[in-house]
């Protein structure tokens, strides 16, 4: 049997995470089973549907990297077929016309009978039918239901494989009763775990960002966000957690999906984000960062960002985080009174030092030896007869305003000359001041 599943979602919103994850999996069946991934649009909702949702769904996957076969599937288009195939139930009896308010639905006379069927991840499922009310095939506006316009498209694409959340697991006996009333063979279904956030409740925006265009814009690659939603529900027999999309393909499994809902971490998906965004090339790196920060890299030229970026490379788990690492890189850095006179008040002769620093700095041909910059500083320290610690700590805070930054002489280059004589001086007059 030739694998077929399908990502089906509603362009009514922003693509939830959870959606992402549901899309992820039924990509990673197909790829492993050299199967078919398929995109159906399902915008049978006329009030909610909208074309920005629709486009923001097809460059959320082609940025992911989930890549469907075939011909994207537009439910709106397929109105008169559904239509056809609700009245040919209609003519053998197994459904009827409902009239209100002058406007008439067809609905489907549900059998009051057992469905029993084999979920995939949970096991064999038992309904009652006979509990259900009536289903609603096509509603008065002339749209099909979500049950109906599901049911006919899946049989048409020849679908082999529903996967989705465990939220339509009731739904699933309603759909395999429209099957069996049109002599279709059903799919078979796997419903996967819902995911939570934190306090064990779904995932929503109270436990902030949700939709996948909210993680893009903290800055989170496809790599990092794929290879963590892969995790929520799923997991190798090992510890391994790193996965490229590639490695996913062979090693998934839909036995190996858990029945318990997972819980979403926040801090682990920005380490493993952070993991990915060290193994990409650097050309690719840097890329991200200009496409991420367009402006600022502009302003930095390409060998200025060049230099920025790797400096912190090895420091950010998301490309926001550049700024938030090195923001004084991109405007004065702000030094508070306190944390000045406290240097000056741990080594009061510490404007002597950084002004014989300061002139020995000026007399530096440019700030592109990051060797240079510390055997020069070095130097300085011999010649006052004290430790470089007392020179590099104050400097440090000098350039950056903080007391924690990447190495403090490939700073300096990064920042060059100017910049760095410009922030000294002024530290130097703000211990006098």
């Amino acid at each position: 049997m030739t694998i077929r599943v399908r990502f089906a979602p509603s362009p009514t919103g922003y693509l939830h995470i959870g959606g992402v994850r549901t899309a992820l999996f039924n990509y990673l069946y197909a790829r492993g089973q050299q199967g078919k991934f398929f995109l159906r649009i399902e915008d049978t909702d006329r009030e909610r549907s909208r074309p920005e949702f629709e486009q923001e769904i097809l460059s959320s996957m082609t940025w992911l990297g989930l890549t469907w076969d075939g011909e994207l599937v537009h439910q709106s288009k397929r109105l008169d077929h559904y239509q056809t195939l609700a009245h040919d139930l209609m003519s053998r009896g197994l459904a009827y016309e409902e009239v209100k308010e002058g406007k008439t639905a067809i609905k489907f006379k549900m059998p009051a009978t057992k469905t029993v069927f084999h979920d995939l991840v949970h096991g064999p499922i038992e309904s009652d039918t006979a509990l259900f009310d009536d289903m609603v095939l096509i509603k008065s506006d002339g749209y099909p239901s979500y049950h109906w316009a599901c049911v006919v498209d899946d049989h048409d694409m020849e679908i082999s494989h529903v996967i989705r959340g465990d939220d339509h697991i009731s739904n699933t006996p309603r759909q395999i009763q429209l099957f069996e009333a049109m002599g279709w063979k059903p799919p078979q279904y796997g419903h996967l775990p819902l995911i939570l956030g934190e306090d064990g409740t779904p995932l929503s925006k109270r436990h902030g960002a949700v939709s996948l265009t909210a993680f893009k814009e903290q800055g989170f690659i496809p790599e990092g966000l794929l290879n963590y939603l892969s995790l929520l529900g799923w997991g190798t027999s090992g510890n391994e957690e790193f996965f490229t999309l590639q490695a996913l393909i062979k090693k998934f499994s839909l036995k190996r999906i858990n029945k318990a809902s997972a819980k979403f971490n926040p801090e682990k998906l920005e380490w493993l984000n952070g993991q990915h965004l060290k193994k990409i090339s650097d050309e690719d790196y840097l890329e991200r960062l200009r496409v991420y920060f367009p402006e600022e890299s502009a302003q930095w030229g390409p060998q200025g960002w060049r230099g920025l970026c790797l400096l912190y490379r090895n420091r950010i788990k998301t490309l926001k985080d550049l700024k938030a690492q090195a923001g004084y890189c991109f405007s004065e850095p702000v030094l508070s009174q306190e944390s000045t006179q406290k240097f000056f008040t741990d080594q009061p002769d510490l404007g002597l030092y950084l002004q014989a620093w300061l002139e020995s700095a000026k007399a530096q041909p440019s700030f592109d030896s990051f060797k240079d910059l510390e055997n020069m500083t070095r130097l300085v320290s011999e010649k006052s007869s004290v430790s470089a610690s007392i020179l590099i700590h104050p400097l440090r805070y000098a350039l950056t305003g903080t007391t924690v930054s990447p190495g403090l002489f490939e700073l300096m280059c990064v920042l060059g000359k100017e910049t760095c004589l410009k922030r000294v001086q002024y530290f130097i007059k703000s211990l006098s001041s």
